[in-house]
Formats: C-alpha cells, structure tokens, sequence
C-alpha cells in the first residue's frame, strides 16, 4: 500500500473510531451495577455557563426550602437554584463550600474554608446581594486540605461543622503528631466545632482526620459526622459528635488547653485510654474509601423500607450506603450495608427533598472516583410500591445478632449452612489504614426464624470491639426473589447487658 492509501486508510480508521466513540458517550455508560428493586436513578444536567459550556459543577452541599427549591453549593461556582428542572444562580464564587443550610427562600448559611457566612438576597430579585461574616474564629493557613464540613443547625440554632487536617506533606511547618500524612498548623485543624446562633465559636471536640460529611438527627439533636481512613484511622468510619471526646488523630491535640503548653505529654500510651470508638466502621475498599456526609430518612415512608436509616454516600467507590443504629448502654452501633453502587462520580453529598427523593451532591476533582464525571448531581427515587427483599436491619441479640428482612424469607433457603459469620479488628497506628487484624471465621446456628417469616434470630461468639461481617448466601423470598446486597457490617461496641 502507497503512502495515500495508508493514510487514507488511516483516517477512515480514526473516523470509525470516533464514531463508535462518539455513540458510546450518547449512551448511559455509568448506570449502576447495584440497584435495590422499586428504586431508579436520575442524572440531572448541570447548569451551564454564558458561553453554553458545562460548569465544573461540584458539589458541596445541598438543601431545600419549604416549596422544594433545591439550593446546591457548588465548590467553585458559588450557589445555584433548582426548580422544576430549571437553574438560576444564586449567588458569586465563594472559598470551597463544603455544607449548606437553607433558612429560607432568601437566605441560606455556608461554612467555607475561612469562615461560616450569611448569603441573602435582599431586594427580591433572586440574586444574592449580602454576604455576612458570622464566624471566622478558626484558622485558615490556606492549605488546600483544610475543609470545613458542614454547617448542621440544631434546635436551638446553633452550627455545627467539623474542620479538616492540612495536607502536612505540603505544609512542612505543620505537626503530624505521629500520624502519616495529615497534620495541622493550629488554628483548630481536626475539631468538631460549634458555632451559637449568637456567633460565638466553641471547639467541643478533638482527633478528627478527615471528616469529610457532618449529619444531625433533627429529632433528638444528635450529630454525626464520618472520617476518612488514615493515620490513626484503620478504616474509615462513622462518629457520634459529642463534646469532650477524643476521636484519634493526636495532631490536634495541640489546640486543646490540656496539652498545649506539653505536646510531650501526647503519646500513644496517654490517648489510647481516651480514644472514643465509632458507631460504625466501615470497611475500606469493601464499603467506602472516602465517605461523606451522613442524612437521615425522615421522609415517612416515601423512600421505601428504610425509614430511620442513616444514608452515607462515598466519593472515591461512587456508591451510597446505608446503616442502622441501635443504642447500646447508652452509646451508639449498629449495622452498614451498600445500597447503590457505581454512580457516575463521587458521591460526597446526599440530601432527601420534601417528596422523599434522595439528592447526590457528586465530585471526583481532586481525589479521583469510580464513574466518568468529574461532578455532577443526581437524584434516587423509590416508585412507591415496589418492596425490595434485603437484610433490612442487624441488631444485637445476647446469643449473636437479629436480622429483620424488608419481606418474609422462603424458610426453606434459610439455612445454617447458608450464612457466613466473620469477625476482625483495626489496628490503631500512626501508619496509613490497618489490615484486617484478627481475622477469623465465627460458627453461626440458626436459633429460631419469626413465623411470619420476617426475622431470623443467629447465635455466634461475640466480642467487643470487633466488626462482624454477615454474609447470606443462597437466602430467598417465596417468589425466589434475592437481594441486592446479602451482606452486613456490625461494629460491636457494648454488649447488652445480662
């Protein structure tokens, strides 16, 4: 072949190539590979800029007003509405806003990297016109890893965020405190903080590393947050915010008034005695690398047989989760499992809408994820009728643990051959994450199935201070219906008491 007919031949290759290409991007490349029955996913088209090009639409926070209004915090393109599938900004850029909360139609609160602000419109025409400092009392270095997650409002009116680590790799004059990789320069780096409705700022709490999302259950004022795996982190995991709790990572513990004048006095052997478990872990690569902010389902039904539950979504693996938390002796536990996987990018942000649909605020700028976008958003709607056959929740039992189904089981499937129990630990350690310590595989007997075919009871050995993963196999409904997610992820903290 001559030269022009190579090159001919060339370029009808490439301009096949493109074609295929080109039908390939009009297709829906990223739809989930895990999708409970009765649920579908919605991708929502993110705003455009003056010239019709897509906005680098990140989000990082998302909230509604009363009649609906989605108002959805981008990270570089400030606050935009959403109404009846149509946007309008809201308002200019601001610093990386990681949260939002909406008072009302004209007025919503963001926590950026230096600073809790009031954003408002106050002449009516949609468009906000004040921006207010209500709090700037924490440090910004201008380390691009100082996040400030949240804001969460509680019912008395007060703030809740939580503030990242720097980066300690780019700042080397910030102190690790012993950890890989994050460390803080003061200014309270790695504190779960409040903020009064009359702008005072309280540090209430130490040892955060990354806690990438901050939740509230508006019914009891209880706080949430989750933590990236790391230093001192085995895995990632799920905290109950309280104050005067230690949640370990030691770098911030310069801030804290008992070991500021003495960072001698910070050692393993001192803060391993004050180190707060989590409520939940949630096992890396397995669940979740980098979860975000948790959100709970008060939605009365409208989102299907999970009314109560805690949804997380995780920016790295693109997926959603869920969890059940029970109180045991008084402190938090309780169960994980994925619900939706493989989103179209990371999903840092979930937020339920008056109608009981589930919002995910998506990014993968910066941290990478699973799915093409490099942001977007999302919606996940239940159809209202359709009830999927899952592991609903896991609870604790004195024998081993109760496991409630969103439908009646085929008993028959229901065998002891048919469920894996296997139990580990975490190490805590100043290296990146932990391996599986402890490893082992736990006999589980069937101790008796509910008549009506709802819940089965599981004896096992226990332990605290163990996460107890429980695998289904084979397990059906009557109709040989099987579940999307047949496993479950206990963290067992507290044993019930005799």
């Amino acid at each position: 072949m001559n030269n022009a007919g190579q090159i001919l031949r060339n370029s009808l290759l490439s301009c096949m190539a493109a074609a295929a290409l080109a039908g390939l991007c009009r297709a829906e490349p990223y739809k989930p590979r895990l999708l409970p029955a009765g649920y579908s996913v919605e991708t929502i088209a993110v705003p455009k800029g003056e010239q019709g090009h897509e906005l680098q639409f990140g989000v990082g926070g998302i909230g509604f007003s009363k009649d609906g209004t989605a108002f959805i915090a981008s990270r570089v393109e400030g606050i935009w509405k959403y109404l009846d599938g149509k946007w309008s900004r809201f308002s200019d850029h601001l610093h990386d806003p990681q949260g939002i909360v909406v008072l009302d139609q004209s007025r919503v609160v963001v926590a950026q990297k230096p600073e809790l602000t009031l954003v408002a419109d106050t002449d009516g025409d949609g468009i906000a016109d004040l921006y207010r400092t209500l709090c700037d009392a924490w440090r910004a270095s201008g380390n691009y890893c100082e996040y400030v997650h949240g804001p969460v409002r509680d019912s008395k009116g007060d703030y809740h965020i939580t503030i990242n680590l720097a980066d300690g790799a780019r700042d080397p004059g910030s102190w690790k405190g012993g950890g890989a990789a994050m460390a803080t320069s003061g200014g309270y780096d790695g504190w779960y903080c409040k903020i009064t409705s009359d702008g005072r700022f309280v540090p209430l709490s130490p040892g955060l590393r990354s806690p990438a999302g901050i939740g509230i259950n508006h019914e009891t004022d209880d706080v949430f947050f989750t933590d990236n795996q790391g230093g001192w982190l085995g895995s990632s995991k799920l905290n109950h915010a309280r104050q005067g709790q230690f949640y370990g990572y030691p770098a911030s513990l310069i801030d804290h008034a008992d070991y500021r004048s003495d960072t001698a006095r910070i050692s393993q052997t001192v803060f391993t005695k004050i180190l707060t478990p989590p409520v939940l872990w949630i096992p890396h690569g397995e669940m979740a690398n980098s979860p975000g902010n948790p959100i709970f389902n008060k939605t009365k039904g409208k989102f299907g047989p999970f009314e109560g539950q805690v949804f997380i979504g995780d920016q790295t693996r693109s997926n959603i989760m869920r969890c059940n938390m029970e109180k045991i002796r008084g402190a938090y536990q309780g169960a994980i499992f994925n619900f939706i996987d493989h989103l179209q990018s990371g999903c840092i942000r979930v937020a339920f809408d008056p109608k009981g649909r589930l919002w995910v605020g998506q990014t993968g700028r910066g941290w990478g994820s699973r799915g093409g976008k490099l942001y977007g958003v999302q919606r996940i709607r239940w159809d209202g009728s359709t009830i999927p056959f899952e592991i609903q929740s896991i609870n604790l039992t004195r024998t081993g643990f109760k496991l409630t189904f969103t439908r009646p089981v085929d008993k028959a499937s229901l065998r002891d051959d048919r469920i894996a129990v296997s139990s580990w630990s975490y190490k805590y350690h100043g290296k990146y994450g932990s391996p599986k310590v402890g490893l082992t595989s736990n006999a589980a007997k069937i101790e008796n199935i509910a008549d009506d075919g709802k819940s089965v009871h599981i004896a096992t050995p226990l332990q605290t201070g163990k996460i107890y993963m429980i695998k289904l196999t084979d397990v059906v409904a009557p109709d040989g219906s099987r579940m999307s997610t047949p496993r479950g992820y206990y963290t067992l903290n507290n044993l019930l008491k005799d």
